[in-house]
């Protein structure tokens, strides 16, 4: 759930707390097509989390138009924003989370090229490039796909993915880390994927569990502080996967799930909730140490019961590894 919520925050993308009819648009379920969306919950006036009928997968209906746009924004507000992470005189929240992601990776895939599709201004890829990886990026916001080749001096390619930008059967690993959510058309990107990953190579998907924000909503309810938006985030995530309906989506293009992990929970900085700005540095643990202190012991909930092979509601996300179907 983000903590970003002041309204003095100056945020570099182009977000907006309330969107009209006219700004969103209605789609048929993004894993087997069809249209028999049953209501979950409503966000932000217009934007409407679904879940599919037919195969159960978690939707918006209707999403922002062109939700990816929300991050083609003032590259000079993201500079400001995050000026003291590109000098080395602050680390970037999630860099714990890069960190265990890529050490995972790497017991599958020790080395050869990296390439994350929506790498924004290159955080994760720049930890890649220290691990040893021949890292490349693919990045549709213009703002950030600059600011990452400026700043880390990394390769980007500022395109849409699926538009076949890489060359076929060149990638050894392909990493989405909090990206897939994000897809309007997933079927058409794994196809891509497929296309440009070695035989041998790995995938990567790192997303929120649909499972655990249902839960979030439950619990919400039951304690009367469900709110009147970002629950879902469903501004900028238009998906919301679980186990069961990322292992079909992937099945259905072309991949076998290899091993599904459990990854360490996400704390958002709260800077931005108490100053309106510094949101990508971490902030003191007691600013927001009851938040951190329930993520983690739902992280550790969640990992248990994904070890046991129950229930896992209580991951906050989830990390699939998987490869091309022999």
């Amino acid at each position: 759930m983000t903590t970003a919520t002041n309204d003095n925050y100056i945020r570099g993308g182009r977000q907006k707390n309330i969107y009209e009819a006219s700004e969103v648009e209605k789609c048929n379920c993004p894993l087997c097509g069809s249209d028999r969306p049953e209501h979950v919950y409503t966000e932000r006036k217009s934007l409407e989390i679904v879940k599919c009928g037919h195969c159960g997968l978690i939707y918006v209906s209707p999403r922002v138009k062109q939700a990816e746009t929300n991050y083609w924004g003032d590259a000079d507000i993201y500079m400001s924003e995050a000026r003291l992470i590109f000098t080395g005189k602050k680390k970037h929240h999630r860099d714990p989370n890069y960190i265990y992601e890529l050490k995972k990776i790497k017991k599958f895939k020790a080395g050869g090229v990296l390439l994350d599709i929506g790498c924004s201004m290159g955080f994760f890829l720049n930890r890649a490039r220290a691990f040893g990886y021949e890292v490349c990026g693919v990045e549709p916001s213009p703002s950030l796909s600059r600011i990452a080749a400026e700043q880390f001096g990394l390769k980007i390619i500022n395109s849409y993915f699926e538009r076949g930008v890489v060359k076929a059967g060149s990638v050894d690993v392909i990493t989405m880390i909090d990206v897939f959510e994000h897809v309007t058309n997933p079927s058409e990107l794994l196809k891509a994927a497929q296309e440009a990953l070695k035989d041998d190579g790995i995938m990567c998907i790192k997303v929120p569990n649909g499972k655990y924000n249902l839960l979030k909503l439950k619990l919400a309810r039951l304690s009367g502080r469900e709110k009147a938006h970002d629950l879902f985030d469903s501004y900028e995530h238009v998906v919301h996967y679980t186990k069961d309906t990322i292992r079909k989506m992937l099945d259905q293009n072309g991949f076998t799930i290899k091993k599904i992990i459990i990854p360490l929970p996400i704390h958002p900085p709260v800077w931005a909730a108490q100053v309106g700005h510094y949101y990508q540095y971490p902030s003191p643990f007691v600013l927001d140490w009851k938040r951190i202190m329930l993520r983690n012991i739902f992280y550790y909930l969640g990992k248990m019961g994904h070890a046991l092979g129950t229930n896992a509601s209580f991951a906050p996300d989830l990390m699939i590894i998987a490869g091309k179907k022999k």
